[in-house]
Order: C-alpha cells, then structure tokens, then sequence
C-alpha cells in the first residue's frame, strides 16, 4: 500500500467522481483507476460503486476512508513537524549555566527565546565551566552561559552583556548607607572572593581590580559561590563584590552599594560548539544576539546613573 494510492482514493471519495479528483491531482484518469482497483485487490474489498453521476463508497470504502483520512493526515503533521525541526523551530535545546548568570542572563534569554519559539523544550542545568566544555563536545548540552571561559579549540565564546559592580555589605555598617562606596573605603573590610576553583574566575577579576586602583586588601576567605559568600556577609563585618545581577536581589541584613568610579565590568558570556550547530542552536544564538544588544544598553546605563536592573 503506498501513500498515493490512499491520496489518490481520498480525492475520488471526496469528490465524487474520478473526472475531478483527476482534475483535482492534476493527473490523468487512468492512472487513478489503476491505483484504486490495485489497492481493492490488496484489501481484498470492493471500495466504489459506480454510479450515473460517478462513483459512491461501498460500506468497506466509508471504513477505509476514514482511517486512510487519519493516516494521511498523520503523514503530513510528521512532515510539517520534521521541517520545522530543521528551521530550528521544533525539538529540544539543552542548556547549561554557572554562577550569578542565572539571575538575570539566562532568564532574559529563555524569556525571549520563548516568545520566539514556543514549541522547544528547553532543558537548564547548573555546570561547572569545565564540564560544560566536556558536555559541549561530547554533545550533551547545546549552550553554556558563565561569566569567565578560557579559549579552547572548535569552541565559540560569545560576549552578551558586562554589569557594573556593587560592593555588598552589611546593613548595619556607615558604608551600606551611601549611594556609592570608593573601593579605598572598602579596604578597611575583610573582603570574601568567590567562586572557589573554575579559573579564571569572578574572585580573579576582583583581586585585579583592587591591584589596579592600588588598593591593599585582605581576603576573608574564598567562598563556593556568591550564595555562601553573602551568607558569610551578613553574619559579621566583612564585605564582598558582586555584579549587577546579584545585586538586584533581596538578602537579609544586606545592602548593595554601587562601587564608585569603577570602569571595570562583569561579562556575562556564553560557549557553544563553533562547528556542526543543530538549527535549534542556530533559532536561540538569533534571539540571543537581538536581547541582547538591548541588555547592553540598559547595562550602560544603569553604569552611569546607580543601579538598573537588565530587561527590566
């Protein structure tokens, strides 16, 4: 049974008449002939009746109609599902994410993609920066996002956004009431690094900031990430540097102050594969590239006139 002879006998049950499901088809009669009485043979059931006017379904050709109906119609919804596949616009986008990303960079993304997209399912899993790269290759995610990736063979890394930085402190200190704070003030705090491992780091790009304003500090510790960090923060006097993204939200007996005259600003970047992109790949680098030309824009703003939350 092959799928023309079912389109073929649709086309003569629906119309009637082998005359206009010919015209229909834009064939000839004969070949429509032909198909139907070779699929009556295979079925071992007289479907048409002919009739003065054309032809009419016999019992079995009214059974038969409307399974082939469902069957031709589950054809062509795997057809349509296979190309959109292949545009990017159906199947599964895998992605991964490290650190304070996930509080602003990857929700605007996934918020966008979306609206864009609606019928990807898309997967989120938190990932070292190390083993995203691992995953990448060995295929088991599409995309990572993080802050800091060293350059490696058939990778792309992708800038999307840079945040100003806000020093966090406790509430209860002078320094958590100004609106900004010099980073020669905050020398007076033991300062907490984090991320501990995963160079280059958040804590690399803190140390080079102190180093480069001439600043001497001294380390507190080095936290597993800015939720431990800042956890550390609020149980005593001491301090820690965080982005725009950490900053936008509440913690308990915290405040976030903007660091005053400080040019340096945390990147917001994403890997994946430079070769052989999947077309869902493909649909999410666009949607990315146009949010975020937005995200910069209100990053630079909020760098120049106190804090602003990106996409807000």
């Amino acid at each position: 049974m092959e799928f023309r002879q079912l389109r073929y006998f649709v086309a003569v049950a629906e119309e009637g008449n082998i005359g206009r499901a010919a015209h229909r088809l834009n064939v000839s009669q004969p070949p429509i002939s032909r198909q139907i009485q070779a699929l009556e043979y295979e079925l071992g059931a007289v479907l048409l009746t002919r009739t003065p006017k054309g032809v009419d379904l016999t019992e079995a050709g009214r059974v038969f109609y409307a399974d082939a109906q469902k069957v031709l119609s589950q054809a062509k919804n795997a057809m349509d599902r296979t190309r959109a596949a292949e545009r990017g616009e159906l199947g599964r986008l895998d992605i991964a994410f490290f650190g304070s990303t996930v509080y602003q960079t990857v929700p605007l993304m996934l918020r966008a993609f979306h609206r864009a997209q609606s019928e990807i399912e898309v997967s989120l899993t938190r990932m070292g920066k190390a083993e995203q790269v691992n995953a990448l290759r060995d295929g088991r995610i599409h995309i990572g996002f993080g802050r800091y990736y060293n350059q490696a063979a058939g990778l792309e890394i992708e800038l999307i956004s840079r945040e100003p930085l806000y020093a966090a402190i406790p509430a209860d200190l002078a320094l958590a009431k100004q609106d900004e704070v010099p980073l020669s003030d905050l020398a007076s705090l033991p300062v907490v690094l984090y991320p501990a491992g995963d160079r280059p780091s958040f804590a690399d790009e803190i140390i080079s900031l102190f180093r480069e304003a001439d600043v001497e500090f001294d380390v507190d510790s080095v936290a597993t990430d800015s939720t431990a960090a800042l956890a550390l923060i609020a149980s005593g006097t001491r301090c820690t540097i965080v982005p725009e993204a950490i900053a936008a939200l509440r913690f308990p007996a915290l405040e976030f102050v903007l660091i005053k005259n400080c040019s340096t600003l945390a990147p917001s970047s994403c890997v994946y594969l430079a070769e052989d992109q999947p077309p869902v790949l493909k649909e999410f680098l666009k949607v990315l590239r146009s949010v975020s030309v937005s995200a910069s824009v209100d990053t630079e703003n909020a760098s120049r006139g106190g804090f602003k939350s990106i996409g807000a």
